[in-house]
């Protein structure tokens, strides 16, 4: 498992309770800060089946920090870093912060991050696309996108596993669509992306 966006390792921490602690999970991030703080995190909760890594940003040099797991994942988490427009409602002031040429970096950084991760995943393996924004530009478009440049990805409907009595609560269509008004939580967004085997 690796996930590719992993921050201070609030993500990273809960995969590996999942895990059980079993298994390799690849915590990866460009910003060495916060990796010293999920080693921190990591080491003061007994988890001991990460593997941190701070990559560079962009270039053939994080391409080269990428290759030992290309083709290697079962599973890779890009939650990527977005307008934040979900989470309004705690942060009204962040709307004013957002211009189009910021919301056209997010989507250049979103499809970029995608096209990079999604070498590491193995066939039959999954790539799962979050955000925490409700604009189409920043999910289904950068989904699409994806998917038009890679016929060997398919999308799996988030509600097959999620099962059918919380499938219906996530919103209609294939991917995880959360809101404030609907399910009392920030927006999110969320997209299975599964590489043909």
């Amino acid at each position: 498992m690796v996930d590719a966006c992993a921050g201070a390792g609030g993500k990273t921490l809960q995969l590996a309770v999942q895990m059980k602690n079993r298994g390799d999970l690849h915590a990866l991030d460009v910003d060495e800060g916060r990796i010293d703080e999920l080693r921190k995190r990591a080491r003061r909760d007994g988890v001991h089946n990460v593997r941190t890594q701070v990559i560079p940003a962009e270039g053939p040099e994080a391409d080269a920090a990428l290759a030992s797991l290309e083709g290697k994942a079962d599973r890779v988490l890009v939650d990527a870093p977005c307008s934040g427009t979900g989470t309004f409602r705690r942060r009204p002031d962040a709307r004013y912060r957002l211009t189009p040429e910021r919301l056209a970096d997010h989507v250049a950084r979103q499809k970029r991050l995608l096209e990079r991760f999604s070498r590491m995943v193995k066939p039959g393996g999954r790539l799962i696309y979050g955000t925490c924004s409700v604009l189409r530009e920043e999910n289904e478009a950068v989904v699409e996108d994806f998917l038009a440049k890679h016929p060997d990805y398919s999308v799996r409907p988030v509600a097959e596993e999620l099962g059918p009595e919380l499938g219906t609560k996530v919103g209609p269509g294939p991917f995880l669509r959360l809101a404030p008004h609907l399910h009392g939580t920030d927006g999110f967004f969320g997209a299975i992306l599964v590489r043909a085997k």
